[in-house]
């Protein structure tokens, strides 16, 4: 359990120092390396088309990566790649006005998103690539909810500060219990790993089948958090925050983590089938809640989860466009 807990705590560590202080550091190197244009938009123009044919190539390796990930079932492809389509959210950690200047040429990954989206000039493009990323607004509504309760209360209190004080306070915490929740997955993966344990059903395992995606997922959703209302501009000026990616690893994530459970049914059969019908897939709900959202999925293929193939790719798509026409009304 000792060696458990050690390489848990390493990988943990690491998580939360990339996460809150490697993006400045990372910064501070690049911006030697990709410089702030500011308003110079013909150099800026200049450095685009030059850097334009990398961004391609990043984002078809990474979207190949995704594909190959599901089809040759190395489905930790599948994830890698969705964690690289994310990985430019991080530029918003930059205060910088050009968008590719210091860690936002992670930023190269969706200049073709640009490129192929309408308009003479590149301010037009950036302008519809923005409305392209705003997509999947409806991931903001939870929080939404409890923002606006908090703001009423500063309303109450005449604390107009109260809101941005619970943004900063959601972040951090979002980040904590992300990172907790991975420190006791890896600990418990781990511990029944060495102890040569088939399924791991013990400790967080008890609560969640898939604790270390949900603080993956918890991860995400806190730099989409901040990305949205904790910077300030300049930062991210020329892009917004994107919740349509966020909505689609998400998707990508699930689908990943359905695929394994198919997996471990044909390779447990009914021990994992026991597992799964007594723990929640990653979030414990109440019962009323599970049975909204597993609606869709009762009414497709009666059943409470998909576990073919194309069932998984169906359910999953037809979520994922449920979402997208929620955020437009949204």
């Amino acid at each position: 359990m000792a060696y458990a807990t050690i390489l848990s705590a390493i990988f943990t560590a690491t998580i939360l120092y990339s996460t809150i202080q490697l993006p400045v550091i990372a910064n501070e190197f690049l911006r030697e390396q990709f410089v702030d244009y500011g308003l110079n938009w013909q150099e800026a123009e200049k450095f685009i088309e030059a850097i334009k044919p990398i961004g391609y190539i990043a984002l078809i390796v990474t979207i190949t990566l995704i594909i190959l990930g599901f089809v040759l079932k190395y489905r930790k492809f599948s994830f890698l790649g969705s964690l690289v389509l994310y990985l430019p959210t991080f530029s918003y950690f930059a205060s910088v006005m050009f968008f590719l200047a210091g860690i936002g040429i992670l930023r190269i990954l969706w200049l073709p998103v640009i490129e192929l989206s309408p308009g003479t000039t590149w301010s037009e493009k950036i302008y519809f690539a923005r409305s392209i990323f705003e997509l999947g607004d409806i991931v903001y509504l939870p929080y939404d909810i409890l923002r606006i309760i908090v703001s009423f209360l500063g309303y109450l209190s005449n604390n107009i500060d109260l809101a941005n004080m619970f943004d900063i306070l959601s972040f951090y915490g979002i980040i904590l219990v992300s990172a907790t929740i991975f420190f006791l997955a890896c600990a418990t993966w781990l511990y029944n790993k060495f102890s040569k344990q088939n399924i791991v059903t013990s400790g967080i395992y008890n609560y969640s089948r898939h604790p270390q995606y949900l603080s993956f997922i918890l991860w995400t959703y806190a730099l989409l958090l901040y990305d949205k209302y904790i910077f300030t501009p300049p930062k991210g000026g020329y892009f917004a925050p994107p919740p349509l990616l966020w909505l689609t690893i998400t998707m990508i994530i699930i689908a990943v983590a359905l695929y394994e459970e198919r997996d471990m049914i044909k390779h447990y059969k009914q021990a994992y089938i026991k597992y799964r019908e007594e723990t929640p897939f990653l979030i414990p709900l109440p019962k009323k809640i599970t049975n909204i959202i597993s609606y869709p999925i009762k009414n497709l293929y009666k059943k409470s989860l998909p576990e073919k193939g194309i069932e998984i790719f169906t359910t999953l798509f037809v979520y994922y466009i449920i979402l997208i026409i929620l955020s437009l009304l949204y």
